[in-house]
């Protein structure tokens, strides 16, 4: 969708169907607080409209579970970049009979297992210098990341990527992610940490198997607004219609490639709030 499809409420034709796809550290969350609170009037409004709201995350399936207590939401979500998607039952429907089911939900693997990459990073731990959550205790991964203690317990209960603290150098850095090319993996890096993870797990086909099971269940194509901050964002952000980069103080925006890219003037959950208000005024849905 580009600037000069805008949509008016009186329009005759039908429009499509909304998605809302997005990111969440330094995103719909703050980047230090992990609150979301200043997007809590956008996320009622696309809950009012029947907008899905998908996370695609970094973060773990637990962790994931506790935030959408906290939200009140039970959309799909995505997570470990891009690694798995997570679908309520009434998905069913549009996949196999075979696909796992707990905790009343159906999980679509599109990455690796954690033990692979275990096995491929271990080698290399000898020529270079990180550190991964899974060699921290509980109180060191807190000191690390601010979480609370019951939020990083649940970021350690990795399944399908490994994220480390990257202590060495550039040119270091550049021959690591080459080996781990080579072992069929790669390597996104995050606000804080550099994720390792399958090679066919990225947040952008997470989106378009999304997309295509939504156009499968609607009957139409959706309309997806993805929104996110950092490199790790880029490919989810450049499948969708509308990227909406949120600005982050800590690093300069990633550099986008999509039918239209919009930036937010404040960071974080009020730059979500303030945008996504904005397009829901311009697609015209009810306020």
């Amino acid at each position: 969708m580009t600037d000069n499809q805008e949509l008016h409420p009186s329009d005759t034709h039908p429009q499509p169907r909304l998605l809302i796809v997005t990111d969440l550290d330094g995103t719909l969350l703050d980047h230090h607080s992990y609150s979301f609170s200043a997007a809590l009037p956008a996320l009622a409004r696309a809950a009012a409209a029947a907008i899905p709201v998908i996370p695609n995350t970094s973060k773990t399936r637990a962790e994931l579970l506790a935030l959408r207590r906290a939200l009140g939401n039970d959309d799909p979500f995505v997570v470990e970049n891009g690694s798995a998607i997570c679908l309520p039952a009434a998905f069913r429907p549009q996949l196999d009979s075979t696909r796992s089911d707990s905790d009343g939900l159906i999980e679509l693997r599109l990455g690796v297992e954690l033990e692979r990459i275990h096995t491929v990073l271990a080698p290399l731990r000898e020529r270079f210098d990180f550190s991964c959550f899974s060699d921290w205790t509980l109180e060191e991964l807190i000191a690390h990341t601010g979480l609370s203690p019951a939020a990083a317990q649940a970021a350690r209960e990795r399944r399908y990527s490994e994220a480390l603290l990257w202590r060495d150098d550039a040119g270091a850095r550049a021959s690591f992610i080459a080996r781990l090319d080579s072992a069929g993996l790669h390597a996104l890096q995050g606000g804080r940490f550099l994720s390792v993870l399958g090679a066919e797990a990225d947040k952008g086909r997470a989106l378009q198997r999304l997309r295509e099971l939504y156009r499968q269940r609607w009957g139409s194509v959706p309309c997806v607004i993805a929104l996110g901050d950092s490199g790790n964002d880029v490919a989810m952000l450049e499948a969708a219609d509308i990227a909406v980069v949120i600005a982050n103080p800590h690093h300069p925006p990633p550099t986008v490639a999509a039918p239209e890219v919009i930036y937010s003037r404040q960071p974080g959950p009020a730059g979500w709030n303030e945008t996504i208000q904005a397009l829901l005024d311009r697609l015209g849905v009810p306020g």
